[in-house]
């Protein structure tokens, strides 16, 4: 075990949770925070920087990191394609839906549905919303545990469990204000991190990177993995859905909103983007070198996918480097669950609570969501030996996202009708779930065929249809300008 390397991580994380915590919780009970939202909202007065910075960090984490790693082990290169997905995805949230959503005054996702659709509609998207970002949740606590245990050699299960303390704590002391200012530091040690393996592996690898991309073109099966642009049964299967899933879901979810709300207003916002897109879209490009790299090693296969990269690295760095890289991809998947376990936290506490106690305080609220993000915690750590694919299973949940995507952009242009939403919503993922469980891709000999491609066909037809025939009002924006 590596001991030093593991206390010096440990030492770093705990300093800077406890640390910034304790002074945003003292902050905001010396300002009364707790009645002004402060605790889910960081009180709607965040910058910009602060913005952008949150919101590339709560939508950066196991997919970005360790994802990209197993997925670079498959197919190369294109992996990083992820990250560049998401910039798509953070200019819709920062330029587009993020300030429409802020427009209606709606402080979640189920609230906005509320405004545009009504009550039913609203409800049925906070229980879904909580439920797919609580799965989330789950992959995250998944690639922490992975590092812990890259670490210092513990089971899989010890390695989750102290995780997920440490992740619990990143948002119980002071909430929204707490990630703001951990994901500044993080945002920071991350990118330093990153640099410094790619460099040391300059020297480390065998033969350097060029034997790498010599290794890998001197086989017709992998010459193609070193490609950015990888094949083109890739860019179909995978780069396309994912900028599509990744823009979809987290336009209209909460996860990607709950930074937004954060902001003293929608200038901030759009300005937050010149944050959130480089430091979001590039990180996956290192990850995804390092996996081939790993890849390209016959003797780190055996590991597989998942594990080839650590036993590489874990092999070839020197302890200090290996204490900076797992604090960095530590602060990236502690950032990401901290704000995917806020939001369900934040659905269930302000339009599930408040339906049972319409006068619910703020105060109230956040006591709730600490509850709730405590539940999360723990199953999180009870069910994350079930491993998937950490982008496959990402790219599933956001098929999910898609009709409410469709439906949102309807009902606030065109038409709001309360049944064309439902029935939308329903039957989208009930073929999106008989896509997926059946093996309908393979039988029709559809293999690259995403599930997110079936999501947005079914949700336009069923959308469009159902909207022209059935009763509803207006837009709620239509004739006014965009």
């Amino acid at each position: 075990m590596n001991w030093g390397v593991l206390i010096a991580v440990l030492i770093y994380e705990v300093v800077s949770i406890v640390g910034i915590g304790a002074f945003m919780a003292y902050k905001n009970k010396k300002s009364g925070g707790a009645e002004s939202g402060s605790f889910a909202f960081a009180g709607g007065g965040l910058p910009a920087s602060l913005v952008g910075i949150t919101l590339a960090l709560t939508l950066l984490g196991s997919a970005h990191n360790w994802g990209t790693c197993q997925n670079a082990a498959s197919m190369g290169v294109i992996a990083a394609w992820f990250g560049i997905a998401c910039v798509i995805m953070m200019v819709v949230i920062t330029q587009i839906t993020g300030p429409w959503i802020r427009r209606t005054g709606a402080k979640t996702i189920g609230d906005f549905l509320n405004k545009v659709f009504g009550k039913v509609p609203g409800t049925m998207i906070s229980c879904v919303n909580a439920a797919l970002s609580i799965a989330m949740v789950c992959l995250e606590v998944e690639t922490i545990a992975i590092t812990l245990s890259f670490l210092t050699g513990w089971s899989y299960m010890i390695s989750a469990i102290v995780g997920g303390i440490l992740a619990m704590l990143y948002v119980l002391l002071a909430g929204m204000k707490e990630i703001a200012w951990l994901n500044l530091l993080n945002a920071i040690l991350m990118y330093a991190a990153l640099i410094v393996v790619f460099i040391c592996l300059c020297f480390k690898l065998p033969g350097g990177w060029d034997q790498v991309e010599a290794t890998m073109t001197a086989s017709a099966d992998t010459s193609w993995m070193t490609s950015i642009f990888g094949n083109k049964a890739l860019i179909i299967g995978f780069a396309i859905p994912s900028a599509l899933g990744a823009t979809m879901f987290h336009g209209m979810a909460q996860t990607g909103y709950q930074p937004v709300a954060t902001a003293k207003n929608n200038h901030e916002v759009k300005k937050s983007l010149w944050f959130a897109g480089p430091i979001n879209g590039l990180f996956c490009i290192i990850p995804a070198l390092i996996g081939v790299a790993a890849f390209s090693i016959l003797a780190y296969r055996n590991a597989g996918s998942m594990m080839m990269t650590p036993a590489m690295l874990l092999d070839l760095l020197p302890k200090p480097v290996i204490a900076l890289l797992a604090a960095g991809f530590l602060g990236v998947d502690l950032s990401s669950f901290a704000v995917m376990a806020l939001a369900p936290a934040t659905l269930i506490s302000h339009d599930m609570y408040t339906l049972y106690k319409p006068n619910a305080t703020e105060k109230q609220k956040s006591t709730l969501s600490r509850v709730i993000i405590i539940i999360i915690g723990i199953v999180s750590i009870a069910i994350c030996n079930f491993q998937p694919a950490v982008v496959d299973m990402v790219n599933w949940c956001f098929s999910f996202g898609i009709p409410v995507f469709i439906m949102g952009v309807i009902g606030l242009w065109w038409k709001r009708s309360t049944k064309a939403s439902v029935i939308t919503f329903i039957i989208t993922w009930i073929v999106v779930c008989i896509w997926s469980t059946f093996g309908l891709q393979n039988a029709l000999g559809w293999a690259n065929f995403h599930v997110n491609y079936i999501s947005l066909i079914v949700a336009l037809i069923v959308g469009v249809i159902s909207t022209a025939v059935l009763p509803g009002k207006k837009g709620l924006f239509a004739g006014k300008r965009a």
